[in-house]
């Protein structure tokens, strides 16, 4: 049993940790940690004999790094060496698909995610950035090189439309069975996967195609739109990548995404998906938790998605809830404020502690964090109201 619970936000001007025990009744409150700056992600890397904290952190003065800290986020080492594009790849601020030519050269617009690898690895880290591009450590995330591979990856010059300008790396997850395959998302540019250490990476995301009526017709309506930014071989609506996605860690066949059209599943490590998003109010979200322990669940936050792009939980923040796979889902308010609330959760603000009973986590766009130590069923809001929140990130040791 954990006898620390550490939830780690990261919010547009700072970043907070709460702690509690295993019961997970009364939480504490850090201060602000790196006050100004934007944390897209937090990660907890427990493969060492002690915790180290990863976190994507972003100064628009100061510059972007993956920032860590092995006190439990007392103190943090934020000098990031090498983590930088080469002079020939350029940020695409003239959008001309496929060529990259503004300047400076190198030049990385924000860090985006960070990702411990393989517990049979210590030391390797990846972190994904905007611009899309994909970096390893091998020391711990103090040192840093490009991952070619996929930052040259031919299909770039159709991500984002733009040549990937406007796309970002995350979702980065490694196979606990296996250190050589790796997968990850880009945004509006597909989700790829590599089965040889980062060698190679085929796009696997292709065949999670939409069923929703609504999802299909505003995919028809986008892919109408750019017409060169699609591969041709592709199904246009299956390259909107998925905006969030989980490797169960009960059974890593099994992956969870939440899509800018749908939820899906795939028991198949990604060759083949189900679109699971009957029963729920909208199509679009952005976050997708599952849970490490039985009972299986996986958690989405639905947000209204309609022409004027509203994209908020209309009137009452609600988590869904299924325990069948996708067959069913259930809405999950207890503690959860409403009516008349409208707030979002964005990419990563939802996640699960894999303690018994299982938690639940979730933040908001208005700065409101809360937590369930009963798998979802009851929530409490925890202390202060934070800068809107970006990331919760849950770590028990």
């Amino acid at each position: 049993m954990a006898t620390q619970v550490k939830l780690l936000v990261g919010t547009k001007k700072g970043a907070f940790i709460y702690t509690s025990d295993e019961r997970r009744q009364k939480w504490e409150i850090s201060e602000p940690i790196l006050p100004g700056w934007t944390f897209h992600h937090l990660s907890a890397d427990l493969r060492d004999t002690q915790p180290r904290f990863y976190a994507a952190a972003n100064h628009w003065a100061w510059g972007r790094s993956v920032a860590k800290s092995t006190d439990l986020g007392k103190t943090w080492d934020y000098r990031s060496q090498g983590l930088a594009f080469p002079p020939d790849m350029k940020s695409p601020s003239t959008r001309v698909p496929g060529e990259w030519q503004n300047t400076p050269p190198g030049t990385i617009e924000n860090i985006w995610s960070v990702a411990p690898g393989h517990s049979s690895e210590p030391g390797v880290v990846f972190a994904g950035t905007q611009p899309a591009g994909l970096f390893r450590s091998e020391d711990w995330g103090h040192s840093w090189r490009p991952v070619e591979s996929i930052n040259r990856h031919p299909y770039r010059q159709y991500w984002s439309g733009t040549g990937g300008g406007d796309s970002c790396i995350h979702s980065i997850q490694v196979d606990p069975r296996d250190p050589k395959r790796i997968y990850l998302c880009v945004g509006a540019g597909g989700s790829y996967e590599s089965k040889d250490n980062g060698e190679s990476w085929e796009l696997f995301s292709h065949n999670a195609i939409p069923t929703h009526p609504q999802a299909r017709k505003l995919m028809a309506e986008t892919a109408a739109q750019l017409p060169a930014a699609l591969p041709p071989d592709k199904d246009p609506a299956g390259l909107d990548e998925l905006h969030r996605m989980r490797l169960d860690p009960k059974n890593p066949n099994r992956m969870w995404g939440q899509a800018h059209w749908g939820v899906f599943r795939s028991d198949d490590s990604g060759a083949t998906w189900e679109d699971v998003t009957e029963g729920l109010p909208s199509f679009h979200g952005f976050p997708i938790a599952v849970t490490h322990r039985q009972p299986d669940a996986a958690y989405v936050v639905p947000l209204d998605y309609g022409q004027d792009n509203f994209r908020v939980c209309p009137g009452q923040l609600t988590v869904y809830r299924t325990r069948d796979s996708g067959t069913t889902w259930e809405a999950l308010t207890d503690g959860l404020p409403g009516p008349a609330d409208y707030q979002s959760v964005y990419r990563e603000g939802l996640d699960t502690d894999g303690l018994e009973p299982e938690g639940v986590y979730v933040g908001t766009s208005n700065g409101q964090v809360f937590a369930s130590a009963d798998g979802g069923d009851h929530w409490q809001r925890l202390p202060g109201t934070l800068p809107p929140v970006l990331s919760v990130t849950c770590a028990a040791f």
